[in-house]
């Protein structure tokens, strides 16, 4: 066994091979099916030196000893895995790949989580994902087979940081008032200011080109409670991907996920108003850090009518994700029954408000137009994964504070509204 590199673990009993196994969170053998603690292989474990303010975390390198790297010619996706794992397909293109000469040392993490959620299960959460799905073609489904299931250690740089916010907004309180036959606004002008601080920790953002990131951010959230030390045992029957995006590549999209998320929250304190407009939103990270991790990710491929679709699941939590295809006929069908129903519930009720003239028809068509387009939009984000803009689900519990609060009175003005319409015809 060499030390400090991916192992090929031989099981003490049979001799046979040993994987991981992430529902039991042990090494079990092949062979003889003989169970083995993770505690047993902790002397593989290397000591990582802390580092901090939005740096690279590790700089030690994994020793290449009982490694293969490969490279797919066709994404330049570059993997690392035992002699003993036979990774022939790409998992993100399902290409063949190529095993290099060299081996070119991938820098240790900070932790890894390791797999709870076997091949099987992972097999099975695909075929359930594909369910109630309204646009997704039937063929699809008849025909669609998997070709291509691979676990893969996905390199994410975990952000970890202190926010200030400083926002300033114009709001304003309104009523409408008679003026004779005349209906005026009284408006009320405030100019308002909120300061607050808060935390966020472990905002992920994937360090692999080849990975959407789309797909990585919709397998959110991970629960890193479960981080534990890198052992290379975990490894054992997987494949890792080599990071080819360091901490300062993802750092600007982290930053983003994280003001917006700052501003929203300062913004959801200003209340009581008829109109808020920030004019001015300054947001401060300060005391960052940055952790680098592995996380495992099942991807799997399918084909159908000559087209490749990659899925990914979340290899701790079973969720999946992924593009599927829509069918156009199905797209129409709904559009129209939505578009119909909604225009027949919103005659009848205007019907009785308004009676049945022109105005109430042509108020049920645009009425239904928008509520088949709003239901086909939904169904449609069903379809794919997205990016996500926020970073709430990482901000620590109970760290958010204001700490100024000022809505300040500057003046009244009226504006005219419209001519009360006189009752005599």
């Amino acid at each position: 066994m060499a030390e400090n590199g991916f192992h090929d673990y031989k099981c003490p009993n049979c001799g046979g091979p040993l994987a991981f196994r992430g529902d039991l969170n042990k090494m079990v053998c092949e062979y003889c099916d003989s169970q083995f603690d993770m505690s047993e292989f902790s002397q593989d474990t290397q000591v990582k030196e802390e580092v901090t303010d939005w740096q690279q975390s590790s700089t030690q390198k994994m020793d290449g000893a009982g490694m293969k790297e490969y490279v797919c010619n066709t994404c330049a996706a570059v993997l690392v895995a035992e002699e003993t794992t036979g990774a022939t397909e790409c998992p993100y293109c399902g290409n063949p790949l190529v095993i290099k000469d060299t081996f070119e040392g991938i820098n240790l993490p900070d932790g890894i989580i390791p797999f709870a959620v076997d091949k099987a299960k992972a097999q099975e959460a695909l075929q359930n994902f594909y369910k109630g799905k309204k646009l997704i073609p039937d063929s699809f489904i008849d025909k669609n087979r998997i070709d291509n299931i691979n676990g893969l250690y996905v390199p994410f740089w975990l952000f970890d940081c202190d926010t200030d916010g400083d926002c300033f907004y114009r709001a304003t309180k309104e009523r409408e008032y008679d003026k004779g036959n005349e209906v005026w606004k009284e408006i009320q002008d405030y100019a308002v200011t909120r300061s607050a601080k808060m935390r966020f920790e472990k905002v992920p953002a994937d360090g692999s080109k080849e990975m959407k990131d789309a797909y990585m951010d919709s397998l959110e959230p991970f629960d890193y409670s479960k981080i534990t030390d890198y052992n290379p045992a975990y490894m054992s029957g997987y494949v890792a991907n080599k990071y080819d995006e360091d901490a300062n590549a993802v750092k600007e999209r982290v930053d983003g996920r994280i003001r917006s998320t700052a501003k929203q929250k300062i913004r959801d304190t200003v209340k009581g108003y008829s109109s808020v407009n920030a004019t001015a939103e300054n947001i401060n990270i300060r005391d960052g850090r940055v952790r680098y991790c592995m996380l495992p990710v099942w991807m799997l491929s399918t084909q159908w009518n000559g087209q490749v679709y990659s899925f990914a699941m979340n290899g701790q939590s079973g969720k999946v994700v992924g593009d599927l295809p829509i069918d156009s006929g199905k797209s129409t069908k709904l559009f129209i029954t939505s578009a119909l129903i909604t225009a027949v519930i919103a005659a009848l009720i205007l019907y009785f408000i308004l009676g049945g003239d022109a105005i109430t028809f042509i108020a049920a068509i645009v009425i239904g137009v928008i509520g088949g387009w709003i239901s086909l939009s939904s169904a449609k984000a069903a379809m794919v994964a997205a990016e996500k803009t926020q970073a709430d689900h990482f901000l620590v519990d109970n760290s958010f504070a204001l700490s100024r609060q000022e809505d300040r009175y500057t003046g009244t003005r009226h504006e005219f509204v419209r001519k009360r319409e006189s009752n005599n015809k």
